[in-house]
């Protein structure tokens, strides 16, 4: 017998001495769920495509498992004036098609992406910072009427891709860059974050200096709606070299690998970590890649470049397990649930989940109690306290609560689940955008509800 499989009886039989002494006279049932290694879709995590959101062409993408597209705004013909209405409408049309099907967007403006025209490079071609705020103003109506299918902004603007570098504005100095992000951030909903090139950019902007660290996040300060809470980053070179190509300085302008690689992993289970590779190098290759993600919690990662470097995976025999842990990746271990309840008396449970993946959630969430009655179909939901942005990469999560039961409500069969929809409002009910469980035998598609125990009885 594994350690593990020795622990998780331990886990069973002290829950459930602890249940049975606060409920005596109550039948309780003991559940084992199976892990399942499929992969499926999920709503802000994973692989993502790369698509033109002006002009979207087929976002019809679940059936790869793909729920995430990088949103790009190429915004080159306004490098000297506002965006047009019919631009807007546009990028608008975008988010309408991303909602319609089913998918979420990491938006990004950007003024050039390395093209060129004839002999004229136009690599770093961006536009002056009065432009910049101009543009930042007129996407808020815009990031805040389709926050439902943004997963984050992609800050964007400066350089060469919007990366942040290689500015012909000027616009790559620290001054410039607050300027901009901070802009973004009052235009962006307080509940959405914004990533940007490159962590020690972050710690300048937050601190004056590019190598002090004390404004690394904590888990009293997370969430708390704070600018510095709601920057996280976006790695574009991911694995391609000692450094990252740039993206971790070194010597007297940086730290070493080690230490950014520490102060993103202390960032990253409260602010998300993503973006592509761009080259082939050795420390892309399997067991480097799969033992780095697991450290920085990535959270989405492109589909469509570096190829070579994701055909290296498919090779290497890792792109499945990336596939799947990519983000978060919760599997329900066990529970025990009253087999019956009276009408008018709580209903007790408990249960634990693991978070198998590589990352965590960002976007608040709710974690619902779904009792629903076999016959009719009716649903009593309950709200649990607990906040999902908690249930950190490589940890169990035990949840102990009761269900309050009505007098009046309907004796019969009921199954009982957890429902973690999405909050707003248009998409609440879309089951697309609720959370699944890696557990076989668990989700119910048509209702978006992962069923502990498909039968208990009401009297």
């Amino acid at each position: 017998m594994s350690k593990t499989i020795l622990i998780r009886i331990i886990l069973v039989v002290a829950l459930f001495s602890v249940f049975i002494a606060c409920r005596p006279t109550a039948g309780v049932s003991a559940i084992t769920y199976e892990e399942s290694m499929d992969a499926f879709p999920n709503p802000e995590r994973g692989f993502h495509h790369a698509r033109e959101l002006p002009r979207p062409q087929n976002f019809d993408i679940r059936n790869e498992n793909i729920t995430l597209i990088y949103g790009r705004i190429s915004a080159d013909k306004f490098r000297d004036r506002p965006f047009s209405e019919e631009f807007l409408q546009d990028i608008q049309k975008g988010f309408d098609l991303a909602r319609e099907n089913g998918i979420k967007v990491n938006p990004r403006v950007a003024y050039n992406h390395g093209h060129h025209e004839g002999a004229k490079a136009v690599y770093g071609d961006d536009a002056p910072i009065d432009i910049v705020m101009t543009h930042i103003k007129q996407m808020g109506p815009l990031w805040r009427k389709n926050k439902d299918v943004i997963n984050h902004v992609e800050a964007g603007f400066i350089g060469g891709w919007g990366e942040w570098h290689s500015s012909a504005n000027g616009l790559d100095s620290i001054h410039y860059k607050k300027q901009i992000l901070f802009g973004i951030l009052d235009e962006v909903p307080k509940d959405r974050m914004v990533v940007i090139r490159t962590p020690h950019y972050k710690r300048h902007i937050f601190t004056g200096n590019p190598l002090f660290g004390d404004s690394v996040l904590t888990r009293e300060r997370a969430f708390d709606g704070s600018n510095l809470a709601r920057v996280g980053h976006l790695n574009d070179c991911f694995l391609a070299s000692e450094n990252d190509v740039g993206t971790y300085p070194y010597g007297e302008d940086g730290w070493t690998l080690g230490e950014e690689l520490n102060f993103i992993e202390a960032e990253s289970r409260y602010v998300p970590f993503g973006g592509e590779t761009c080259g082939i190098h050795e420390r892309a290759g399997c067991e480097n890649a799969v033992k780095e993600m697991e450290k920085v919690h990535i959270n989405w990662i492109n589909r469509d470049y570096h190829r070579g470097v994701i055909k290296g995976w498919q090779e290497g025999g890792c792109y499945d397990e990336i596939e799947r842990r990519l983000g978060y990746r919760f599997v329900l271990r066990n529970s025990l649930i009253q087999s019956s309840v009276k009408a008018g008396q709580p209903l007790n449970f408990m249960f634990a989940l693991a978070n198998v993946g590589f990352g965590e959630l960002f976007n608040p969430r709710r974690v619902e109690m779904v009792l629903t009655n076999l016959e009719s179909g009716e649903e009593l939901v309950t709200e649990l306290p607990d906040d999902p942005r908690f249930w950190g990469a490589g940890s169990e999560v035990e949840v102990k609560s009761t269900i309050p039961i009505p007098e009046n409500l309907a004796p019969g069969k009921y199954s009982l689940g957890i429902r973690m929809p999405d909050l707003s409002p248009s998409i609440h009910d879309d089951v697309r955008y609720a959370i699944r469980f890696a557990n076989k035998d668990v989700w119910n598609a048509e209702k978006g509800v992962n069923i502990l125990i498909p039968a208990l009885t009401v009297n």
